[in-house]
């Protein structure tokens, strides 16, 4: 699996040293308020320990988001096959000691340039609790467009996706220009 960095921030896969702070961020109400709710420590145990098999097995991905000067754990990203659009998911949760600091922002613009530019996927998705203001203004601020809303049995939820540019253009800005 491939390491991502920013200015400030190490992305890279998980190792067992980081099995505590996954749980924390996991287990916290606050931090998994729009995710469907909190992990019990059973729960988030059985899912790290399939980010580590996914990880062995070269599937997934996922990573363990670490500050450059500290190394502090921060948090997690991942990117998935998503059920509720074409394109892959990608995801995001800090710890709240973390937030406020635009290291959302900085995680998902990195997962952009990478995805759509040097792994030249068409797009991206994200799925966004209709009542996580936080995390639809991070979307919306790094390119994301609103499709939609959906439902599942936790609720109603927005649908966001960012297309690859060409020439420094969305398809949809070709397409209207006649272009594509």
């Amino acid at each position: 699996m491939i390491k991502l960095e920013t200015s400030r921030l190490l992305m890279r896969p998980y190792s067992e040293n980081d099995r505590g702070q996954f749980l924390a961020l996991n287990c916290d109400p606050q931090v998994r308020r729009y995710m469907n709710g909190e992990l019990t420590r059973k729960a988030a145990d059985k899912k790290f320990n399939n980010v580590l098999k996914e990880q062995l097995a070269n599937q997934g991905a996922c990573w363990a988001i670490t500050e450059k000067a500290t190394p502090a754990y921060i948090g997690h990203a991942y990117m998935e096959s998503s059920n509720s659009h074409p394109f892959h998911e990608l995801g995001f949760l800090f710890l709240k000691s973390f937030w406020g600091r635009g290291y959302g922002t900085e995680t998902v613009l990195q997962l952009v340039r990478y995805y759509l530019y040097d792994a030249s996927l068409p797009g991206l998705s994200a799925s966004v609790d209709c009542d996580n203001s936080q995390s639809i203004r991070l979307l919306e601020k790094t390119g994301f467009n609103r499709e939609r809303v959906a439902v599942d049995n936790h609720g109603p939820f927005f649908i966001y996706s960012i297309k690859r540019k060409h020439g420094g253009k969305t398809s949809e800005e070709l397409k209207a220009e006649g272009k594509q």
